[in-house]
């Protein structure tokens, strides 16, 4: 009888616990964090409620430097909030895809981490969605005609994918299921910062770190104009043949608009566009560019200076280059006196990859000119958005020399920059207490204190504003590879020079 009784009470008892509800991670124990389950605030361990983060970047091809660099950045930021204690004990995981810089790849890519679910009927919610744009392929296509969700294994947001090609078929992705794109490797305006794409519902989940290309583009105007460029026919764009190289055109127009007055009638400035992921196309667009600038020279006298603008990658823009120079040293055209009339100025956009541009340049060494020896490096800059790690002290460059010192990797812009947007997003993170949403993310971001970077005065995010940094710092490239402060620029203010 005794036994019977026990056993009664044995089965009228359950192991399953409910956990305990909750708002914030302060109503919940030691070790624990509230978090989303199942749609419900609740309790759960720390060590359960990993912070999984997605970023699609090149790390193959080409271009492979601009997304191992990128990618780097950014894990150096990750790494050191882990080893502190992550968000209140969660802890921060990436979630990378090698893209190879390809569109199509990249939207694979964020379809994946976004566990994309495709409605059958529903219309999409943003403009981006259905509005057909280039797969880098010669197709233009819609990324999808009906609606698209997040599915239960999404990331909580990307952070730091690269590319503006890629980005043009990754960030409609993220926006149509409600994902945060924040703090891409690109200065493009198209999606992320005219507006034009998106409507208020689909925008807000756009963060930007960086300056714009229209911004680089005019910091870079001003710097022709102080090197004597007086008008359009003395100004050359090399760019690449796709929405990058129009992101870097288009911002180069507006900027001689407001530095000469608008081009009008037949007016332009002269292109020149090699292919993306293609260098044996550079050849054939510098000789065309050398034929342009013969034309000019044929029809002037005395001194010519030529403002290039190169929204480029390093291995193009090094062969662009590296071809003008020996074109203008090769002694052919002798009517024209090339090497003392003409005066050439190559400006990049950062997303070149400063450090693998300068190494390119340097390990090509010098021209025989008849004044001497002449380094590939002369008068070629390269337009930043972040500050030159090689002399700023602020604290976030002085964080992140250490960082990569540790490391025991190269420093390079592009780590900056990874690192920059990272310790960023991690910010937003700190401030957020609760569950993790995008949405929530968006909150958090748009009420985030000054960080006092040395990005600017004005760096923030605003619900009004989500680029954080309008800021430029123009660098040059010295015969040693090194980079040498030449100017600082930033929206609303007068470009300051060094020199």
């Amino acid at each position: 009888m005794r036994l019977a009784f026990i056993a009664l009470i044995i089965s009228g008892c359950s192991t399953d616990f409910a956990p305990k509800p909750c708002a914030l991670d302060g109503d919940c124990a030691t070790g624990d964090v509230c978090e989303l389950r199942d749609t419900t605030p609740v309790c759960v361990k720390a060590a359960d409620a990993s912070i999984v983060i997605g970023q699609s970047a090149p790390v193959s091809g080409t271009n492979q430097q601009l997304g191992t660099d990128m990618k780097l950045g950014v894990e150096l930021a990750l790494a050191e909030a882990n080893a502190a204690g992550g968000i209140r004990g969660r802890q921060l995981v990436l979630n990378f895809r090698d893209d190879a810089y390809d569109p199509p790849t990249a939207e694979a890519a964020a379809r994946a981490f976004t566990d994309v679910v495709v409605s059958a009927s529903d219309p999409p919610k943003c403009l981006s969605t259905s509005t057909p744009e280039p797969d880098g392929h010669g197709n233009t296509t819609a990324i999808s005609t009906t609606a698209m969700s997040r599915g239960p294994n999404a990331v909580l947001a990307f952070l730091g994918n690269v590319g503006t090609p890629t980005m043009i078929r990754a960030a409609p992705v993220a926006l149509e299921t409600g994902t945060v794109y924040f703090g891409a490797f690109t200065g493009a305006d198209k999606i992320l910062r005219d507006g034009t794409m998106t409507d208020g519902d689909c925008s807000k989940y756009v963060f930007n770190v960086r300056a714009g290309y229209d911004q680089e583009a005019q910091a870079t105007m001003d710097l022709f104009k102080k090197r004597l460029v007086t008008g359009y026919a003395n100004l050359i764009s090399f760019d690449q043949n796709d929405t990058f190289g129009d992101a870097g055109y288009n911002g180069f127009v507006a900027a001689y608009a407001v530095d000469f007055g608008a081009l009008t009638g037949s007016q332009k400035i002269a292109r020149f566009r090699y292919t993306r992921n293609d260098d044996t196309s550079v050849p054939a667009q510098a000789a065309m560019a050398e034929a342009y600038i013969a034309s000019i020279l044929s029809t002037t006298t005395g001194t010519q200076p030529f403002g290039i603008m190169m929204t480029d990658t390093y291995g193009a823009g090094a062969q662009f280059i590296q071809l003008l120079r020996q074109w203008q040293f090769d002694g052919q055209q002798t009517s024209l006196d090339k090497p003392d009339r003409l005066k050439l100025y190559f400006s990049n956009v950062s997303f070149v990859g400063p450090n693998a541009l300068s190494d390119r340049l340097v390990g090509m060494g010098t021209i025989s000119t008849p004044s001497g020896p002449m380094p590939y490096t002369q008068d070629v800059t390269v337009s930043q958005v972040v500050p030159n790690y090689q002399s700023d002290t602020s604290d976030v460059v002085v964080a992140y020399n250490k960082a990569i010192a540790s490391s025991g990797m190269a420093p390079s812009f592009t780590s900056l920059e990874g690192y920059v947007d990272a310790k960023i997003f991690i910010a937003g993170l700190m401030a957020h207490d609760g569950p993790f949403t995008p949405d929530s993310l968006i909150t958090a971001f748009e009420k985030l204190p000054q960080l006092s970077l040395g990005l600017g005065a004005t760096a923030t995010f605003s619900s009004a504003n989500h680029t954080y940094s309008s800021s430029v710092w123009g660098t040059s490239i010295q015969p040693t590879g090194d980079f040498k402060n030449l100017y600082f620029w930033t929206a609303g203010s007068a470009i300051q020079f060094f020199e």
